[in-house]
């Protein structure tokens, strides 16, 4: 009887570890591994392709005549013989054409706040502004109207460039964001075209002017965006720009025909060069998951 009781106990020993056994591996293989978090944190490169477009707000105007010329109006009673003011604004419309280039950055992300560094470059096929207007001479100082038209091409934008700060807000794998810096952008020479109808002291014919050479004009953009990573490398976004370059200005003159006196009138045109652009971006970030806790 001792025997059998003893084996009995053993039994119910072994029988009690093997479930406690098998419990603890059940308990152990229910529990799946949490996943690693996403992170913004990390170096990218990218390229990205859009559209820009500017309003045509250049203008142009004619400074005091010089020298002294008959200076015909309508609403003159005679003609003068004193230095006068001739002016001519134009500009409406707006330009617009397709950007695409690349992007390299750094992200840091500390909880759902991601801060970074970019620097861009894209090709622009964005016309430069122009402004053209026309005025005229006529009665009761003329039997017949004279016009005059004044045409103002400042360039094409080669292209463009910026150095930016970005400051963002991480939900999950969406990144919102701001940004802003400066931008640099390489635009071609300006001409101006005058066309003169034949008339009293304005020479007539068509006059061109090719005083403002290329140039590189230093600004400032500022914008935003939106970002979405659809694994650990790979993004894609839209972002938009307002970047404002100054003023662009460029002198001409207007020949009078006579030997004596050989410039009719001194001109000048100036642009308010700024450019909007929206673009779409594809972005691959180096390296895995990264975490940062604070």
């Amino acid at each position: 009887m001792k025997k059998l009781a003893i084996a009995a106990v053993a039994g119910s020993v072994l029988l009690t570890g093997i479930v406690t056994a098998n419990a603890a591996d059940m308990a152990v293989k229910a529990a799946p591994l949490a996943p690693e978090p996403f992170s913004w944190t990390g170096f990218y490169v990218g390229a990205n392709v859009g559209g820009a477009w500017r309003p045509n707000n250049a203008g142009s105007d004619f400074g005091p005549l010089f020298p002294p010329f008959i200076v015909l109006a309508p609403q003159a009673a005679i003609p003068t013989l004193i230095p006068g003011q001739l002016d001519v604004l134009g500009g409406t419309g707006r330009q617009s054409g397709v950007i695409g280039g690349g992007q390299i950055g750094y992200n840091w992300q500390v909880n759902q706040f991601v801060l970074g560094v970019e620097a861009d470059a894209v090709g622009s096929g964005l016309n430069g502004s122009s402004a053209s207007a026309t005025r005229s001479f006529g009665p009761p100082i003329l039997l017949a109207t004279v016009n005059q038209t004044v045409t103002v091409d400042f360039g094409k934008i080669d292209w463009m460039a910026s150095f930016r700060g970005r400051a963002g807000f991480a939900v999950n794998q969406a990144l919102f964001y701001v940004t802003g810096g400066a931008a640099v952008a390489a635009i071609g020479g300006s001409t101006t075209t005058v066309v003169n109808g034949p008339g009293i002291a304005i020479p007539a014919g068509t006059f061109l002017a090719t005083d403002g050479g290329s140039t590189t004009r230093w600004g400032w953009t500022v914008g935003g965006g939106i970002e979405w990573a659809f694994n650990q490398n790979w993004s894609v976004g839209g972002e938009y720009r307002y970047t404002d370059l100054g003023n662009r200005s460029t002198t001409f003159t207007i020949p009078s025909g006579l030997a004596a006196a050989p410039v009719f009138a001194l001109g000048t045109s100036t642009s308010r060069l700024t450019v909007e652009q929206a673009t779409l971006r594809l972005n691959y970030r180096f390296g895995g998951p990264v975490v940062a806790r604070y």
